[in-house]
Parts: structure tokens; sequence; C-alpha cells
């Protein structure tokens, strides 16, 4: 007999690390059950810890020939986040569910998706082990670049998907275009910025920076790339996928602070704040807008700083669609007015 509703998979971690609900799945279910009542069932994955570290996952549904969609956003470390993702596929597949389709927000380890001397691929080898774990397709937010897409194969390809226009709405709706220029603050970003520029209208710059080969999280701004007529005098709007320590972030401003820009905004998808980047952005005073894919807690003189956008809605009506089988990209072209 083929279970008649799709369900939406939700991994609990309060057995685990202590962090309670609601959980970014449960927001992605109450936005189904409001717009398409009884159609989806919300089914939980305990992750439980064992005493020597490990953990495992523990889940009751019925999930025979069931498609289940897993919401998977960046809570734990990254190789736990990587193992727990295998674990609950494991999990579905042996229990006989049809498809497990997985919604990775965010994942360090796919910015690692070129080599770079003997640097390791690591984007490539998590496809490969969501691939071995049965997980059918992965959709992801905002990859650091479009190589990503090239780590999956065709048993367990890799959707992106663009929060370029939402993010861009977002803006335009609650801060002052007027002289406001965008900046890439590296160039391997540049693309990124440049679209975000041309949502909104507004100018373009770059940083031509340097990576130190010895610490991944160390860089070096370099100079200018653009017109710094639209420096001086001017807000910035640095356009990156994530901001995680702070460092090109402050590097790019100290350039620009010279060039004579005179007040700062950073639209960054993913907010995976780590090491002194809270300190950073606070001594700043650089205004930080973002998405929920890395859930934040933000202590009260911190708040006014931060401006983060809650994608669950966006998240519920892609899984809508996919479900039904009908285009996500359409979606996004008819809601956000972006390109395919």
């Amino acid at each position: 007999m083929i279970a008649e509703k799709t369900a939406i998979a939700v991994p609990t971690y309060e057995q685990y690390m202590g962090i309670k609900g609601p959980y970014f799945g449960d927001m992605v279910f109450e936005h189904l059950e409001n717009d398409h009542p009884g159609k989806y069932e919300r089914i939980y994955m305990t992750v439980k810890a064992a005493s020597d570290g490990s953990e495992e996952i523990v889940t009751d549904a019925h999930m025979r020939e069931r498609d289940v969609y897993v919401m998977h956003p960046q809570v734990l470390s990254p190789a736990q986040h990587v193992m727990t993702a295998q674990e609950m596929s494991d999990d579905l597949i042996r229990s006989d569910a049809q498809q497990v389709i997985l919604f990775d927000l965010y994942n360090p380890y796919y910015s690692y998706d070129k080599r770079k001397g003997k640097q390791s691929i690591n984007a490539r080898t998590v496809a490969d082990n969501y691939k071995a774990a049965g997980i059918n397709r992965v959709f992801t937010v905002d990859p650091h670049s479009d190589l990503l897409v090239l780590a999956f194969g065709p048993e367990c390809p890799l959707e992106p998907l663009s929060m370029q226009g939402p993010l861009a709405e977002r803006f335009r709706e609650s801060y002052e275009l007027g002289g406001v220029t965008v900046c890439s603050p590296d160039i391997g970003g540049y693309p990124r910025a440049e679209v975000f520029a041309d949502m909104l209208d507004i100018p373009l710059v770059g940083i031509r920076k340097r990576r130190s080969e010895h610490d991944s999280d160390s860089t070096k701004a370099l100079e200018i790339v653009g017109d710094k007529k639209h420096i001086k005098g001017r807000k910035i709007l640095f356009r990156d996928d994530v901001i995680r320590s702070g460092g090109s972030l402050l590097e790019a401003k100290n350039v620009l602070d010279e060039a004579g820009a005179e007040g700062y905004y950073a639209v960054a998808t993913h907010l995976s704040l780590c090491g002194d980047a809270r300190k950073r952005i606070k001594e700043s005073g650089i205004k930080v807008i973002g998405t929920n894919t890395v859930p934040q807690k933000f202590a009260e003189d911190e708040r006014s700083l931060y401006d983060v956008l809650d994608i669950s809605p966006i998240i519920a009506k892609i899984m809508y669609r996919r479900s039904e089988g009908m285009s996500i990209s359409e979606f996004f072209r008819s809601s956000f007015g972006e390109r395919k």
C-alpha cells in the first residue's frame, strides 16, 4: 500500500546537545500545513548521544513507500552535520522510504569544491557519502561557487537554490538605496555581487585579495577594482555567500575606509559566525543582513546589528512545488524576478 502523505523529517537535538525546538523543519511544516492542510506529515528524527561521543538517529514513524524531505540546517559541527545526514538517510532507506530528499541548507565542506595544490576536495567526499547513504537528491542554498554541482553525480544530484532575489527584496524594502554601492569582498565572489547590484540597480566595485596558504581564515586585501567615485561618501553593501570569522569583511572595510566610504552593510546568505566574528562585527558597526540557514541566538546588545531573513516559507514553497512536479525556477522568476 502506497502511503498517501509526503513526509517532512525534522531532526531534533534536545537529547544530543540540549538544543530545543521549534526547529527549522517545524517552521517549514507549519507553512505547509497552513497552505495545504493535511497534505504532509511531520516526523521527528531524534539525534541521541552515546557515552563515547557518537550518536544515533531514532524514529518510530511509518516510512514505507514514502517520499521523505529532510530539513537539515547547520546546527552541529561540519563533520557531525554530514554524519547525521547520512544516518538519517540510512534509517529512512532501511525503513523502506521511496525517496530521501535532503535540504542541506549550508554545509561548510561545500566551499572545498576544487583542488588547490594537494588540498582535499571535501565537497566530492560529502557527495560520495550522501550517495552511499541512499540520498536521492540534495538541495542547498547559495553555494560558494557553481563548481559544486560537478561534485555530485546523477544518482544523487545537487540543486542549488538562489537567495539573491529574496535578499535583494529584503534590502530594497528595509533600507535606503540612495548612496549605496555593492562591493564583492573578493574577486571570486564578483559574479554574485554583480547580480545583486543589477537587481538593486546600484553601482558595483570589488576587492582583490590573496588568501594565506597556511591559514584558510587569514586574508590580505590588496586593492579596489572599479571606479572609486562609487566609494567616497557612500555606503558600501558587501555581498558574500557566508560570514565566518569576519576577517575578509574587516580587511575589505579597512581598504574602503581609506577610500572614503561612510557606512557599511553586509548581505551574507549564511551566518556561520565563529571565532571573533561577533566581536569584530560589533566593533565595526557593520549592519548584517542574512538568513537562518545556520540558527543563531543574539544577545540583546547584538540584535540591532543583525537582520535575519527567515527562509522557511521559501523552502516550504519549494518542497510543495517539487512534490507536486511543478517548476522551482518558475517560482523564483515569478516571485523575485530571478533569471534562470
